[in-house]
């Protein structure tokens, strides 16, 4: 994601005001986009320090052992999110259903995301405290540094991902029932 603090404080400002495919759009086109070419530098920050470090911090071998199994669910639930769970969402949109038809039929999915969203919270809550950890013990050396920011811009994106999809996405479709 190119853009600056003030681009996405712009956006996230507007974002009620778009539709829901609008906002399954922005979600894709930033968050989605972002979230899987972070995770693939996170992924080679770890193998690159793994073999640079003689001694490094026991936050580093924590941190790859959750790694590739957290790396694969989130990627996993980007695709259903893409896949499966927007394009019901989209039917909102052709108007040949009700939103109450479409939220009896879907509000499991989307009650499911959220469930999702909160292990993802939980997990990711975990690899923040990880990242300050990495960030205090080696803060000077330059690819723990550069894997303690990268975790943290993850981070931030992920909560704003998930703040938009349970706050505003979610109650549209649900009629608010989230």
């Amino acid at each position: 994601m190119n853009t600056t603090q003030s681009d996405r404080d712009m956006a996230l400002e507007t974002i009620p005001e778009f539709s829901n495919l609008q906002v399954m759009s922005y979600l894709i086109m930033t968050h989605h986009e972002f979230t899987r070419n972070i995770m693939e530098e996170i992924a080679e920050l770890l193998d690159q320090a793994r073999r640079e470090l003689d001694n490094p911090p026991p936050e580093l071998a924590e941190l790859t052992g959750i790694w590739t199994r957290y790396q694969s669910e989130m990627l996993k639930h980007l695709y259903e999110e893409e896949k499966i769970l927007f394009p019901w969402i989209g039917e909102t949109t052709q108007g040949s259903r009700s939103t109450a038809e479409i939220s009896k039929t879907y509000s499991p999915a989307i009650h499911a995301m959220l469930t999702e969203h909160e292990h993802h919270e939980d997990e990711i809550v975990h690899v923040r405290k990880l990242a300050d950890r990495l960030s205090i013990e080696g803060g000077y050396v330059p690819v723990l540094a550069l894997l303690a920011y990268k975790l943290k811009q993850l981070d931030t994106d992920l909560r704003e991902h998930m703040e938009i999809e349970s706050k505003l996405l979610f109650p549209r479709v649900l009629g608010d029932k989230v």
